[in-house]
């Protein structure tokens, strides 16, 4: 028969794996993938009117937000994300999208990719802190600040909730079907809303955010009158599904980072203790042989 492997050599291949496991392929499997895609949908009532003096409008919107990625490398992944706003015959409230460099691993705005200079985050990164966090995505056309507010149970997850503003965007892209934007105004957009993230995926499992978009006289940059204004969350079905698919990125990485590296390490552990046991066991067995 084979003499049994020393116990030093199980434990240290217990720690070996253990550590294999918490830093190598737990951060794998938190990055985006390379086919990475998400639909979120939103209900929208707004008030629009299509000129500074017009009659307002109120509506019930479609709101839907579209990200795809388009090309992948190794760390890093081009996104394509857009937004579209129809009213409910079918026709354009307000439509953009967007080219985003991003980090697969941190989801940061990558330097040097994308359709224009960003930095802070394009997703929010897996072990999200209590503070606070530039972003762009795109429901605003430019950056907004999200600052960490308190924290909520939702369905039995520790849900970290955040306030953010965005505050005088240009988006006369968006809204260049009004009559007389882009040749006589800006349309420039403020808002404010709440995000609701289950911390150790990063994943947004709610959202609201309420705003206004308001004609500009392009020569001084004076506001003239609001032209839109909105109020809108997720839908019940994409926050199901939101909160799904966080419960479940949050028991992938408890497993990987904590449950398994753990236990392989109190094995290896055992098995070092293990192995002390013997070694003393084999001392005294010699003392007491020297001593006869």
């Amino acid at each position: 028969m084979k003499p049994m492997r020393k116990p030093i050599f199980i434990a240290l291949a217990f720690l070996v794996l253990a550590a294999l496991l918490r830093f190598w392929i737990a951060p794998l499997l938190e990055q985006l993938p390379a086919n990475y895609s998400s639909e979120t949908l939103y209900t929208n009532e707004n008030q629009i009117r299509d000129s500074p003096t017009g009659k307002w409008i109120t509506e019930s919107l479609i709101s839907r937000r579209v990200d795809q990625a388009i090309s992948a490398k190794a760390n890093t992944l081009i996104v394509e994300g857009a937004l579209h706003v129809y009213f409910e015959d079918g026709s354009v409230n307000f439509e953009t999208a967007a080219l985003y460099g991003v980090d697969r691993r941190t989801r940061e705005n990558v330097p040097g990719l994308g359709d224009t200079i960003r930095d802070g985050q394009f997703l929010f990164p897996p072990h999200v802190q209590q503070g606070r966090y530039v972003y762009w995505d795109p429901i605003y056309i430019g950056p907004r600040m999200a600052t960490f507010d308190h924290i909520e149970q939702i369905n039995g997850l520790r849900i970290y909730v955040f306030g953010f503003t965005a505050e005088n965007l240009d988006e006369t892209k968006g809204y260049d079907y009004l009559p007389d934007v882009p040749e006589r105004y800006r349309a420039v957009t403020n808002g404010q809303g709440i995000l609701w993230i289950e911390p150790i995926s990063g994943i947004v499992v709610d959202y609201e955010d309420q705003g206004a978009a308001s004609f500009v006289n392009p020569g001084t940059g004076a506001p003239v009158a609001e032209f839109s204004r909105w109020d809108e969350r997720y839908t019940p079905e994409t926050r199901a599904t939101q909160l799904r698919l966080a419960s479940e990125a949050r028991l992938r990485s408890l497993l990987f980072e904590v449950w398994l590296p753990g236990g392989l390490a109190l094995a290896g552990l055992g098995f070092l203790a293990l192995d002390l046991f013997r070694r003393k066991k084999t001392s005294r067995r010699l003392f007491s042989d020297d001593l006869a």
